[in-house]
């Protein structure tokens, strides 16, 4: 950003680059939004169609990602529980809840007996990684349901005719 500042023996001039700014600032940001609704109906992670990329402008930043997943899980009895995961390119670097005996449990209901057990919700978390790079960055998450048995699965981004849901990714390069 130039900057001109007019005023006799005080006039300043030049450009702000970001090694004149201070250590936790804001460098730059990318958002990316999807609605492609994506359905898993195996155990085995997938991917949701959420992703983003960002190249850092130097290898000691960090970037902040923030995700808002629309989920809707849903089976014909019992429980069901899902899990969503952050990956930067192939690597996994955040699982809110790891998964155990339980399963990889980010949203859940339990309703033993029903016949049919459905839940939606946006799922909001935030990550603030060090990737140590200056060449491109990919974020994306992956989901998958607990339970397939009683026909479980888990749907991302719902397409569901006025009940739509978008999912957003926001990488925010902050400085290191």
């Amino acid at each position: 950003m130039a900057i001109t500042r007019i005023g006799g023996a005080n006039a300043i001039s030049g450009s702000i680059t970001s090694s004149n700014l201070p250590t936790g600032s804001v460098i730059q940001t990318v958002q990316a939004t999807t609605t492609t609704e994506t359905i898993v109906s195996s155990t085995t992670y997938t991917d949701t169609t959420l992703t983003a990329s960002i190249t850092p402008s130097s290898t000691s930043s960090k970037i902040l990602v923030i995700v808002q997943q629309g989920m809707d899980i849903s089976a014909t009895t019992n429980s069901q529980y899902a899990g969503i995961r952050l990956l930067r390119g192939s690597t996994v670097i955040f699982d809110p809840n790891t998964e155990n005996s339980t399963g990889p449990i980010t949203i859940g209901m339990n309703a033993t007996g029903a016949t049919s057990v459905r839940h939606r919700s946006i799922n909001a978390f935030s990550y603030l990684d060090t990737p140590s790079t200056t060449s491109q960055v990919t974020y994306k998450t992956q989901g998958r349901p607990y339970v397939t048995s009683n026909s479980g699965q888990v749907r991302f981004q719902i397409d569901g005719g006025t009940n739509d849901q978008a999912s957003i990714i926001t990488l925010m390069e902050i400085k290191g």
